[in-house]
């Protein structure tokens, strides 16, 4: 059981940082900045707000601008101060501490309660599991403030231990010099990130920590006798278009050379440190003939290495994972010997060392480098993650209408039916004739697709089939949302039409409104009807669909949501079982409570008996990314935590279920009615929105590569849902992470006794409750009246504000009531203490924020003020841990 930190110790390293700071700002800007930062932070320590306005009202815009950023730094160490300690990681760790953690742990636990070891074989052969990295559209740290705040973790980390006093002298100087190298570290980015940066960014992730703890989890589980690939990688870096018109074919072949330059960098690593190993002499050990084969091709021709086989077998897989990486990832090594033409023939070849070694040698001296490696190798193959790709399905009707249109076949598609588009759909996969032609100029967009579509299938010629993952159709409604991609892959070769039409991607359609995601179960139905479907799925027949927390939440609130994602999987788990099928469901959850943000574990075993079967994909985005798998220990913790958390909810219930609760779709069906009420139907909160948060900033903002919204339109339907969540977060109404729960629970009529026991009985409703529980913490409804007053209409303000308010205090009054507390998180003392400290740092930084957005607004457009607002974002985000 993981020992909890003490909040004493989390108190030392604030006040110490808090300390080297000052003496930072002192030391490099003078007394005379030092002493107005120190007169903020006691002006913050004021339970009465008034002097710390009246200070910030007296400020010029470049005083404003120091505060931010000093703020912001405090923000910053503030979380340092506390993860170092584990303390976060401690309070945020998924459910019932006694739940195993680990694959081995899960294992263990199952054949305890019982299980077969035919079935265990069964379930552990079948496990597909998949965290996907994606973009964010929020995302607002610059590597280079990540990099610091890592340094400076792990000196932090080494006061733990009791040093010498010319040791403890030395660390201090390394702090302090590395807390002023973050002083002087710009946390703003003065262009919009790009994709390619994206890429780059997400791959030093990969490189330090995630590849390492997939490593070593691999390692773990071969010494626990598992030899199951449970565990690959996604991405969703140069695949993702949806939206976003940077990502191009050519984006997308960048993220694939970034991936093998590691994949293979890695590879040759292992293969050379086995080298070093190996130096078996063939006087002394008989080799396989297969073995003999290898060493035979090597190009190594000295006269010392003529009876070591083991070493000439590996120098010539070193020097063609050289030659390998010189053709997929842009190297320029010397190589000696031909490239692989796979990663199964790279496989191969280590099959062949260990076969070898196992049979001339021993089992006990393959080793545990050269079996980790090939249970790696066969993960990742050269790719390392999988990509996939997606877009909208109204790009998709627009370029397959242009084509139509240029090949002069049919009637407009734009204006057929669905009956008449599925109809002229299946008619094009009938067959192996190609729509585009080579010779025609087709539109800007048009041609953008198509050349993704060349670049998916150059890719899979490349990299193998593996290295793209699942072709995701946004805002999918209809089977001719799901033909459409089909017909547009067979343009590349990536789909074959004909009698037995087969596709080399696998396509998911993505539910993401309340209302798809009820009649989503229907689409697959109809879908897996047609004769087609089942040789377009493959062999394995696995239908995947993707669930969207986001754009449920902002289109029904955050119970609604969650009820509708839960009933969902298992009406979807009903129609592929009754269609012969297995089913992958793919979460495309958020870091934030209102886009389905929380314990990950936690969230796999609450979901629905029978829809897990042991197949999962979920989304890690953004800021997740680095603050789940920043480090290798917590990289490697969270990755084996979920795929035992997969292997527990696999064994949930003995079938499908139907997923019903009268009370709890009684309650969703209310809360959806209050929460569409304020947003949809309220006159004029479209603009109580805009004014009343910092959206307006944040959409120019240079924070992310990916447009704020899909259109140039301010309606909130078209809106991303992230910088939704994110707009609401940094003016701490956390509204989507508890509107519409307190007025559904009156409009449907239910006590707070009826609450408790379905929250016993219903793991989703616990897990819904103890998110919201932070979300309503976190939430601080004086400050939301200052965001609120900026809004130019008073009366408009008002109107608004007050049922936000009185939903509030319903809201948090009833969470109390059902689990019988007085005050929010009381049952998690070292959470609520974590946004007790968290609030400190970003109560300052936000009635900061609320003055520069007054500023701006009344026509300041100084690069001060838009500057200073910047770092406001990036310390609130920082605070809360939260951006969307």
């Amino acid at each position: 059981m993981m020992a909890s930190p003490t909040s004493r110790d989390v108190r030392q390293n604030v006040r110490m940082l808090d300390d080297l700071l000052a003496q930072v700002i002192a030391y490099l800007d003078g007394l005379e900045a030092a002493a107005l930062v120190e007169r903020a932070r006691a002006a913050a320590g004021h339970e009465d707000e008034s002097p710390l306005e009246s200070l910030f009202d007296t400020l010029t815009n470049e005083e404003a601008l120091f505060l931010a950023r000093a703020f912001t730094c405090h923000s910053v160490l503030a979380n340092i101060a506390e993860d170092v300690t584990g303390r976060r990681r401690h309070a945020e760790a998924d459910g019932d501490s006694n739940r195993p953690r680990s694959l081995p742990a899960a294992v263990e636990a199952l054949r305890r309660e019982g299980v077969g070891e035919d079935e265990l074989k069964g379930l552990l052969a079948g496990l597909d599991v998949s965290p996907v990295l994606t973009a964010h559209p929020t995302e607002v740290r610059r590597r280079a403030v990540v990099d610091r705040e890592a340094e400076i973790s792990r000196l932090m980390a080494l006061r733990r231990h009791h040093l010498p006093t010319t040791l403890d002298t030395r660390l201090q100087d390394d702090l302090f010099r590395e807390v002023a190298l973050l002083w002087r570290t710009r946390f703003h980015r003065p262009d919009r990130i790009a994709p390619a940066d994206e890429i780059r960014n997400a791959m030093s992730v990969v490189r330090k920590s995630i590849l390492p703890a997939l490593v070593e989890l691999y390692d773990q589980w071969g010494d626990a006798g598992l030899s199951a690939i449970p565990l690959k990688l996604g991405s969703w870096l140069g695949g993702d278009r949806d939206g976003h018109p940077g990502v191009t074919g050519e984006t997308l072949r960048l993220a694939l050379r970034s991936q093998a330059k590691l994949a293979l960098n890695f590879y040759s690593d292992e293969v050379r440190r086995l080298w070093f190993d190996m130096a078996v002499s063939s006087e002394l050990a008989p080799v396989s003939e297969g073995l003999k084969a290898i060493a035979a091709a090597s190009p190594e021709n000295s006269v010392h290495r003529q009876d070591e086989p083991y070493r000439l077998a590996l120098e010539q897989i070193w020097e063609r994972l050289s030659a390998t990486a010189n053709e997929l990832a842009g190297g320029s090594y010397p190589a000696r010997s031909p490239a692989y033409d796979s990663a199964a023939a790279f496989i191969g070849d280590l099959e062949t060392v260990r076969d070898s070694i196992a049979g001339n040698l021993g089992e006990r001296l393959v080793g545990a480098r050269l079996r980790t490696l090939l249970q790696v190798a066969r993960a990742c193959g050269f790719h390392l993650l999988a990509i996939d790709l997606r877009q909208n399905a109204d790009v998709h009707e627009a370029v397959l209408a242009e084509l139509f249109a240029r090949a002069g076949e049919g009637p407009d598609y734009l204006s057929l039916d669905e009956p008449e588009r599925v109809k002229l759909l299946l008619a094009e996969l009938s067959h192996e004739r190609p729509l585009r032609s080579p010779f025609a100029d087709y539109s800007e967009v048009t041609a953008r697709e198509l050349g993704v579509y060349d670049a998916a299938a150059e890719a899979a010629r490349r990299y193998g089939a593996a290295a793209l993952g699942a072709y995701v159709i946004s805002k999918s409604a209809t089977v001719s949302d799901i033909l459409e991609p089909l017909v547009l892959l067979k343009q590349a070769g990536l789909v074959t039409g004909g009698a037995r039409s087969s596709s080399k991607v696998r396509v998911a359609p993505l539910f993401e409104t309340i209302g798809d995601l009820e009649r989503g179960a229907q689409v697959i139905s109809d879908w897996l009807a047609l004769p087609q479907a089942r040789s377009l799925l493959g062999p394995e027949a696995v239908q995947e669909v993707m669930l969207g927390y986001s754009d449920s939440n902002k289109d029904g609130g955050y119970v609604t949501s969650r009820r509708a994602v839960a009933r969902a999987a298992s009406e979807l788990a009903q129609a592929c079982e009754a269609a012969g099928v297995g089913l992958q469901l793919f979460h495309g959850r958020g870091g934030s409570v209102g886009r389905g943000g929380g314990p990950a574990a936690e969230a796999v075993l609450a979901q629905p008996a029978g829809t897990v079967q042991g197949r999962l994909r979920m989304t890690e985005q953004g800021e997740m990314i680095a603050r789940r798998y920043g480090e290798q220990p917590t990289a490697r913790r969270n990755l084996d935590s979920l795929v035992a958390a997969v292997v527990l909810a696999s064994r949930k219930g003995a079938a499908v279920q139907d997923g019903r609760s009268p009370a709890l779709d009684r309650l969703a069906e209310a809360s959806f009615a209050a929460y569409r009420e304020l947003v949809y139907e309220t006159p004029g909160f479209e603009d109580f929105f805009w004014s009343a948060t910092p959206i307006a900033e944040i959409v120019h903002l240079n924070i992310g590569s990916r447009p704020a919204s899909r259109t140039q339109s301010r309606r909130i339907e078209d809106l991303r849902a992230i910088p939704w969540v994110f707009s609401w977060s940094q003016a701490r109404f956390m509204l989507p992470g508890w509107y519409g729960f307190a007025g559904g629970v009156r409009r449907a009529g239910l006590s707070a006794s009826e609450l408790a026991d379905l929250a016993g009985a219903d793991d989703l409703f616990g897990s819904l409750l103890s998110n919201m529980e932070l979300a309503l913490a976190q939430a601080d409804m004086e400050i939301a009246g200052k965001y609120a007053e900026l809004t130019p209409d008073p009366a408009l303000a008002q109107k608004i504000l007050d049922p936000i308010r009185r939903e509030y205090e319903a809201a948090r009054e009833l969470a109390l009531s059902i689990r019988g507390g007085t005050e929010l998180l009381e049952i998690q003392p070292e959470l609520a203490e974590s946004v007790a400290l968290a609030a400190r740092a970003v109560d300052p930084l936000n009635h900061l924020q609320v003055e520069l957005l007054s500023r701006r607004r009344a026509g300041d457009e100084s690069a001060a003020v838009r500057l200073a607002i910047q770092l406001t974002v990036a310390g609130v985000a920082a605070g809360l841990r939260n951006t969307g």
